[in-house]
């Protein structure tokens, strides 16, 4: 009797010993179908790139750039946050450091910036357990240091790509965030984004080879079919010939913005966007609740949450318009589209808005 009692205790205790190995399979099993069924969001970001030169980059055989504007959708008047430098706040502060307004607003769906305390992307992905990377190709963005991995370091556009590749691959990241720089080294005037033999354009040929890489990689890893893509800049260029973006000069806040992917319409357009109108859509493609604004309140703000629009007209079996407050080409029009260059003065415009 006893040995009969000693197998079955034996049994019970190897039986315990197995479960946690099952559970744990079970658990390495659904947590790939997830990352399986998890869409790929990317935002490909081209520096200062503008309607006019990706519409002239097409052209000259910009063939990436080509495939997602006839079927996706493209903004046909898209403007950034302040193309400022810096945020400067009042009392002097720059808590955002030498990242540039857009840059904020393509991430945390606001239009000021008053903290860090802010939700944005990255944080949102994590919240659901969606790994991010942040590829910066300049120092300017070490603020940007929510994602899982972040690099921000004068590299080529090449090696920006490639680690955003890497990291798909090796991390299993579904949310991207790419910013190619190299652009930015070829800007002589305003003249070279409508000549198709400039080495502006050509720099964008660079940018959209690289382009051809991501969407390669992707189709090879099974994974094309249900990814996101944004294309677009964080601001526009000036009208000089040196490389800058002064948010006195219109252009500055002038960008190309194309979005592509499942449920988006083929080859259509949308009237207006604005850069906080990039993360609340990153945001949505990954299915993920809404982005939450600032984490507390703020002395400046009536309104804590986000102020970018959920453009519903990118989707398809939707009509064109939608109601858009316009709340950066109507401060750009009550200024002769030549406001000063201060980001004070965008804020308190914005402000206004927001508390009213």
């Amino acid at each position: 009797m006893k040995s009969v009692l000693g197998l079955l205790l034996i049994s019970v205790l190897l039986l315990g010993c197995k479960q946690p190995k099952q559970t744990k399979q079970i658990s390495n099993l659904e947590s790939d179908s997830l990352e399986e069924k998890q869409p790929i969001v990317v935002q490909f970001i081209i520096d200062g790139l503008m309607k006019d030169a990706a519409e002239t980059a097409i052209a000259a055989g910009a063939k990436n750039l080509k495939y997602f504007a006839e079927n996706g959708v493209v903004v046909e008047d898209a403007y950034s946050n302040s193309p400022v430098g810096r945020v400067k706040l009042p009392d002097g502060s720059e808590p955002w450091r030498g990242a540039s307004p857009p840059n904020i607003g393509m991430h945390t769906g606001t239009h000021v910036f008053e903290t860090q305390q802010l939700d944005d992307i990255f944080l949102s992905a994590r919240r659901k357990g969606i790994k991010s990377v942040y590829v910066g190709g300049h120092t300017l963005y070490d603020v940007f240091t929510t994602a899982d991995t972040h690099y921000a370091e004068i590299m080529p556009d090449q090696k920006v790509v490639e680690l955003g590749i890497k990291h798909i691959k090796e991390d299993n990241v579904r949310l991207v965030r790419l910013h190619l720089q190299q652009i930015r080294d070829f800007w002589k005037g305003p003249e070279g984004k409508t000549n198709p033999d400039s080495e502006y354009i050509k720099a964008i040929l660079n940018a959209d080879a690289e382009l051809g890489k991501l969407i390669a990689f992707l189709k090879n890893e099974g994974l094309w079919e249900n990814t996101f893509f944004i294309i677009s800049a964080d601001h526009g260029m000036g009208i000089l010939k040196k490389s800058n973006h002064l948010s006195e000069q219109l252009s500055s806040w002038q960008i190309y913005m194309n979005f592509y992917g499942p449920g988006i319409k083929k080859g259509a357009t949308i009237p207006y966007a604005e850069s906080p109108d990039v993360a609340i859509m990153t945001n949505h493609f990954m299915g993920l609740p809404p982005l939450k604004g600032y984490n507390s309140k703020v002395e400046s703000l009536n309104k804590i949450e986000t102020t970018g629009v959920f453009l519903k007209n990118i989707f398809e079996e939707n009509s064109e318009s939608i109601d858009h407050p316009k709340w950066i080409k109507t401060y750009l029009d009550e200024n002769a589209g030549s406001p000063p260059n201060d980001y004070l003065h965008y804020r308190e415009a914005m402000l206004n808005f927001i508390n009213n």
